[in-house]
């Protein structure tokens, strides 16, 4: 469906949306995401000032989104007059999409220019999309000349997207990659334990092994699982094991 009043969509793409869930005291930090966590606490902290941009890299649920939106929501408790903007690069590709024309696009890039921090997620979703690539780098440049935060999140590093026209990927490499490193079995093995404390249940290494060997890996996935499990724990009064782990997803 195409948008048939480009003001009142422009009014609409600053609606800040972060999951208030996400912060930097629930965020599980381990060897593997520390450097991305401590660049992404500095950002929060003085928002507007050191290096620009911030560009945080790792495999798909080490923590990146919910980085950004920990970064989000302390800004906006923090310095509640900055005005913000979290857009995945998918609904960026969305909004160009569902224009008319050339003078749409650039109208709607006009708006992105008015922000004082933006944070775009998933930037790897505009690779070999040309146009929406060069409006990235337009905006890029309106807000890093005149103070402004941009801060990035992908599954690679700029240099290894091979589809990312070079002007824009010089830009992104020009300030900081903060790579969440590839160990993903420690990272999702230290959220899973932190969510299940979250529960008040406590797991061993061999039962965190099992499940995620066993079960869905992804975030909800985990969650789902960890929630059946404390509840099957609790109304059968037995500790967690690998058997009961097994018992409780085929019961619940």
């Amino acid at each position: 469906m195409k948008f048939q009043n480009l003001s009142k969509y422009s009014q609409l793409i600053f609606d800040f949306h972060t999951t208030p869930k996400y912060s930097f005291n629930n965020f599980v930090v381990c060897e593997e995401n520390e450097i991305a966590y401590k660049a992404s606490l500095t950002v929060s902290q003085t928002p507007l000032e050191g290096i620009n941009p911030i560009f945080i890299c790792g495999e798909s649920g080490t923590g990146k989104t919910h980085l950004l939106n920990a970064i989000g929501n302390s800004i906006n408790q923090s310095f509640p007059s900055l005005n913000q903007l979290y857009v995945s690069s998918s609904d960026i590709l969305e909004r160009y999409d569902n224009t008319f024309s050339y003078e749409e696009i650039i109208a709607i890039s006009r708006e992105y220019k008015k922000v004082d921090i933006l944070m775009i997620d998933d930037i790897h979703f505009i690779n070999n999309i040309e146009i929406v690539q060069e409006q990235v780098f337009h905006i890029y440049n309106e807000l890093v000349s005149k103070g402004r935060r941009i801060i990035v999140a992908g599954r690679i590093s700029p240099d290894q997207m091979t589809g990312l026209n070079s002007y824009l990927k010089s830009r992104l490499l020009s300030g900081m990659i903060a790579a969440i490193k590839s160990n993903h079995g420690t990272i999702k093995k230290s959220i899973l334990k932190k969510m299940a404390l979250d529960e008040n249940l406590i797991i061993s290494d061999t039962s965190a092994d099992y499940i995620l060997n066993h079960f869905n890996r992804d975030i909800e996935g985990l969650s789902a699982i960890i929630k059946k499990i404390n509840k099957y724990s609790i109304s059968s009064k037995r500790k967690v094991t690998p058997e009961l782990i097994k018992e409780a997803a085929n019961i619940l």
